[in-house]
């Protein structure tokens, strides 16, 4: 089993990715600059930056290391934007983090530390501390940079511990308390209006603050911001800007840039006047503008590739299996190996040519990692975080397999069916119904296999697939069914049996909400118009599979809440946009809910929907008349009025 934590291990061969960024927040002649590191939920950013920082922090180095003076002049500061998400205001726990963590820096004199001390003072954002001082973000933030020794320390506290620092060197037996500021009395009796002067001081001081430090560099890693809510995004954002003139500041934003795009929209097309909510061009012009301005180079973590993947699988089960000193000898090699050729797998025969003989554990599970990792790579779209947890639950199950004595259980079989269950949980549902009626050998297996399989069939042969079954001739479908191997003559009873009878819960960490989808579900259910139609925009940035994910957790919503309208409202507004498998979710929703706890409003937002969209009749009408013979409220709401046809 691996942890899911980012790591500066470099077994993805991204280390070229963070020396290509490197490369840029080193260069004075660059900044100030923010760089967006860009990627799909789970795609690597946090460990590209966690692997940039250890690389420009000059302590990492040995002291007679000639790479060490390079970086004595640049200061690396990390924020993790959805730690604090809970807090008041967002703008205030990062500029506070930055500049405690500043001030805390060991390669920064006395001097700065006072500045520090008086830019935590005067800074604009101080004053919302009046508002509940020891309950908004500073605590949080102080208590994070300290490590937590205390839950709720004040800024009097964070500046004594600045001054001591420097005064028991410079002042001997002087008693630092002397010097205290009794930052709470301060906050208290500010009464200055803000206004865009307190912006411009600030920057000014802090720009001053870097002069007169030897810091030539300071990089600023902002994380996680593409997990918190639209609102913290756009207010970070915000606190980012006061920095974008400053000299010798670079920003490195590891996000989604979908996820970033949208709180955009959201945050802006809701304030009334900036944006027609009707324009959706113009809306589309601010967002791109606002995200240039605040970003000047974006750049794309691409996903892996089959053959990445295999190797990355590989050096995690090497990773297991060997010795320490065995596994960093390998990991050399690795990097050698990408040096010279960045395309192919540093798999089975390059492990052995560098180990000699392998342990048959390791044997085995490289031949695996080369068997599976197309399916693998085609299931999870090349995401290195969803590989690692596939495999833990893959793992799981050979375990339960091994204990159950089911020593006929193939991995490329097992792998295949998990990453249906993934992708597609309906289908798989509806392949262990097929299944289980059929002694484990269901026969529409058989058929799609026959019209889309060689020799004699075609993976594009969508029409052959939907006379089989129209839920089976999806893209995805119809290449899962091609896949090798086949299973038109496998036993996938003892197969279920893993899945479904003793290991229901075992994907459930494969397949967590990426936090676009978790965003659009969460608007879609808020009942606010604005972010419905928000959501719905955005849905077309979806990629099918997240289509899917996202369907499915709006029926899992409504069979948990069947009373709460808001779930059957997102699946009806998405059937209005004619968005892919819609109406198939809103006809279960219909037909598998207790039709006594559906609103009955439901019944006349889908007769309105039938109205609008006659061609709907063929799937909603049996359920509909289903329902009216039902004595319940939505009953009564579907059936004709008098003088009603």
């Amino acid at each position: 089993m691996w942890s899911d934590n980012e790591t500066t291990l470099d077994l993805l061969g991204f280390k070229v990715h963070a020396n290509l960024v490197r490369s840029v927040v080193t260069d004075i002649n660059l900044l100030p600059i923010t760089i967006g590191v860009f990627g799909d939920w789970g795609g690597g950013k946090t460990s590209v930056m966690k692997m940039l920082q250890r690389d420009i922090t000059p302590e990492n180095y040995p002291v007679n290391s000639q790479e060490r003076p390079k970086y004595e002049k640049v200061v690396s500061l990390y924020f993790n934007g959805w730690l604090f998400e809970g807090y008041d205001d967002a703008k205030s726990a990062l500029l506070s983090s930055v500049l405690l963590q500043l001030g805390k820096n060991e390669r920064v004199g006395p001097k700065i530390r006072h500045q520090v001390a008086s830019l935590l003072e005067s800074v604009d954002w101080m004053r919302l501390a009046r508002l509940g001082f020891k309950e908004i973000a500073l605590p949080a933030a102080l208590a994070y940079m300290t490590g937590g020794v205390s839950l709720l320390p004040t800024i009097a506290i964070a500046a004594k511990a600045l001054f001591e620092i420097d005064q028991k060197k410079d002042e001997g037996s002087v008693d630092a308390s002397t010097k205290q500021i009794n930052w709470e009395d301060i906050l208290k009796s500010d009464k200055k209006p803000s206004g865009p002067m307190d912006v411009r001081t600030f920057r000014d001081r802090f720009s001053q603050m870097l002069k007169d430090s030897d810091i030539e560099s300071l990089v600023i890693f902002i994380d996680d911001l593409d997990r918190c809510s639209p609102e913290r995004i756009v207010e970070n954002l915000e606190a980012i800007k006061l920095f974008l003139s400053v000299d010798r500041t670079a920003f490195v934003i590891g996000a989604d840039p979908r996820i970033i795009r949208y709180a955009i929209a959201r945050i802006y097309s809701s304030n009334s006047g900036q944006i027609d909510a009707g324009n959706e061009q113009a809306q589309t012009d601010i967002v791109t503008d606002y995200l240039e301005k605040v970003i000047q180079v974006p750049y794309q973590l691409p996903r892996l590739s089959p053959a990445e993947v295999e190797t990355y699988m590989a050096m995690l089960f090497c990773q297991q299996l060997l010795e320490k000193t065995e596994f960093d000898r390998l990991h050399q090699a690795l990097e050698s190996h990408r040096q010279r050729d960045m395309y192919s797998v540093f798999g089975y025969g390059a492990i052995e040519a560098t180990l000699g003989s392998l342990p048959p554990e390791l044997s085995s599970s490289l031949t695996f990692c080369a068997l599976t990792a197309p399916l693998i790579t085609e299931g999870l779209k090349g995401n290195p975080r969803q590989v690692k947890r596939f495999l833990n639950a893959f793992i799981l199950r050979k375990k339960l397999a091994e204990i159950a004595k089911l020593t006929h259980i193939k991995d490329a079989t097992l792998v295949k069916l998990m990453v249906l269950e993934y992708v597609r949980p309906d289908q798989f549902n509806q392949l262990f119904n097929w299944q289980s009626t059929q002694d484990g050998l269901p026969v529409e297996i058989q058929l799609l296999e026959k019209v889309l399989c060689p020799p004699d069939g075609d993976m594009h042969n969508e029409k052959g697939a939907k006379e089989v079954h129209p839920d089976w001739a999806t893209t995805f479908t119809r290449k899962w069914i091609a896949m090798e191997p086949y299973l038109a003559k496998e036993d996938l009873r003892d197969y279920f049996w893993i899945a479904r009878d003793r290991m229901q819960s075992t994907l459930s960490g494969v397949s967590l909400i990426p936090p676009l989808i978790r965003q659009i579900l969460e608007d879609l259910l808020s009942g606010n118009a604005g972010k419905r139609n928000q959501a719905l925009k955005s849905i077309g940035q979806l990629q099918a599979d997240e289509t899917t994910i996202l369907i499915h957790s709006l029926i899992k919503h409504i069979k948990r809440y069947p009373n709460d309208k808001n779930g059957f409202d997102g699946l009806r507004l998405m059937a209005e946009d004619n968005v892919a498998g819609s109406i198939d979710a809103l006809v279960e929703a219909l037909s598998t809910c207790p039709s006594d706890q559906i609103p009955p409003a439901v019944g006349t937002d889908v007769q309105l929907l039938l109205r609008s969209k006659p061609d709907l009749k063929p799937q909603l009408d049996p359920v509909l008349a289903k329902l009216k013979t039902t004595n319940t409220m939505i009953g009564a709401a579907l059936k004709p009025r008098k003088g009603e046809k």
